[in-house]
């Protein structure tokens, strides 16, 4: 790489906050978990085949749709506190709109949330225009792409600095050689890693999903081949050590192996094979393929009745079930996307906004219970009818006719209200009775000299 006196923004932000004793090497660390070319079940496991175990399939193609459903928008703060969506802003046109010509928003997050289930990392260039501000997002194949840390100060493809320490990206084009992308540069999607580089799933899991496949190999044999599980070989004469080695390891080179079962055995005249029957019912196959899309499952994180095992889902659970797959399963991969773009998509002119990936339309419950939640925040005086209308794909009803204005149940009333009610009321005094006139006294005077007279 060039050398390039001139600090960057972000290298003169880190370098006056921090003096960092330690050093990482020069290419991250991606797994310490040996690589099994194949696996102790006799099968090839990589990030390619896994997808021909249908229970990978069902978790990834689950995981990677639920975290694209959702809306993704650019929010601008409130001083008064929340947001509102910054339609005209130009990180909102390349999230929301098209991130790339050949990619949707949701296509984006699906090819890159897959990637990173399957390979450890999901990788896309952030193309930038002629004031350094995002107008594309790039999905680049993590096949491509080398992490590495730089040894010295350079530039990367568009003349970003990259600082001594920092990690950037190699990024093969095929016969058109090697670029490098900065790490600003490069929107990066991690999954369960040791360090900045996220591990393979295909790699760590390869003994537990060859297992599947395997089984799944297994019982296609069953059916097709139609023949023995097992043989016992007897030779009516005795062979010499040389031709019972041989004769072994031809049974073994065209027989073992769940691709070979139940193939029918050609030997000479003097040999006898003897057919140990089993039946797949003995040997509990289908138990095993359900304990198998259990096993396959838990790698991914993917939530058993979203990918077609409902032994244990039923009617009373499987709403709470759905809710807690979006928290458990989904949340955590939104906010990786959410968490990148941050820090990657507004540079220093972020102040005031976010982005927020919407996840409603996963939460929803039943019609009625949908119903019964928006009346409540009606009566709460939280949302008015437009908002409801909003929420229920229906036009707004207007200003003029009411839709803005918050309403809320007559029963309510202030705390402060509910406390002056109980206080305890003093009783009044009793009044004290009136001065008399005098027009009483005189009367009552008249009134006892008629009475002494008699």
């Amino acid at each position: 790489m060039a050398e390039n006196k001139k600090p960057g923004i972000f290298s003169r932000a880190w370098s006056a906050m921090a003096s960092r004793a330690t050093k990482e090497p020069k290419h991250p660390e991606t797994s310490r978990v040996p690589l099994v070319q194949r696996t102790t079940a006799g099968v090839y496991i990589d990030e390619d085949n896994l997808v021909t175990v249908s229970a990978a399939w069902a978790s990834l193609r689950y995981i990677s749709q639920a975290v694209a459903i959702g809306p993704w928008h650019v929010i601008q703060e409130l001083p008064a506190g929340g947001g509102v969506v910054a339609k005209t802003h130009y990180v909102e046109r390349v999230l929301y709109t098209r991130p790339s010509p050949e990619y949707s928003s949701r296509q984006f997050r699906e090819t890159l949330t897959h990637w990173a289930l399957r390979w450890g990392n999901g990788y896309a260039e952030i193309e930038p225009d002629q004031v350094r501000r995002p107008i594309a997002l790039h999905p680049i194949h993590p096949g491509r792409v080398e992490v590495c840390r730089a040894t010295a100060d350079g530039l990367d493809a568009y003349g970003d600095r990259i600082a001594a320490g920092e990690l950037f990206y190699e990024v093969s084009n095929g016969t058109s050689g090697v670029v490098v992308l900065s790490a600003m540069r490069m929107f990066h999607i991690r999954g369960l890693g040791d360090g900045p580089v996220g591990m393979s799933v295909a790699q760590c899991a390869a003994q537990s999903i060859g297992w599947a496949k395997a089984a799944q190999l297994f019982g296609a044999a069953f059916f097709g081949n139609g023949a023995n599980l097992s043989l016992v070989v007897k030779n009516k004469k005795p062979l010499s050590p040389e031709a019972l080695a041989l004769q072994k390891a031809e049974f073994e080179a065209m027989y073992r192996g769940p691709r070979n079962s139940h193939r029918t055995a050609h030997v000479d005249a003097d040999t006898d094979v003897v057919a140990i029957g089993s039946k797949l019912a003995d040997s509990q196959f289908v138990e095993l393929n359900q304990h198998l899309i259990e096993e396959t499952a838990r790698w991914f994180g993917a939530p058993l009745h979203k990918i077609g095992h409902l032994l244990r889902a039923t009617n009373n659970n499987i709403e709470h079930q759905a809710i807690e797959a979006v928290q458990d399963c989904v949340l955590p991969w939104v906010l990786r996307f959410e968490e990148e773009a941050d820090y990657k998509l507004f540079g220093k002119n972020r102040r005031g906004y976010f982005t927020k990936i919407n996840l409603d339309g996963l939460l929803r419950g039943d019609q009625k219970a949908r119903a019964e939640s928006l009346r409540i925040y009606r009566e709460m005086g939280v949302i008015n009818a437009d908002e409801i209308r909003e929420k229920i794909d229906m036009n707004p009803i207007g200003a003029d006719k009411g839709g803005e204005k918050f309403t809320m149940n007559g029963a309510y009333v202030t705390l402060e209200s509910v406390g002056a009610a109980i206080q305890p009321v003093a009783p009044a005094p009793d009044p004290e009775p009136p001065e008399p006139d005098e027009d009483d006294v005189a009367a009552m005077q008249r009134f006892r000299i008629e009475a002494s007279n008699g």
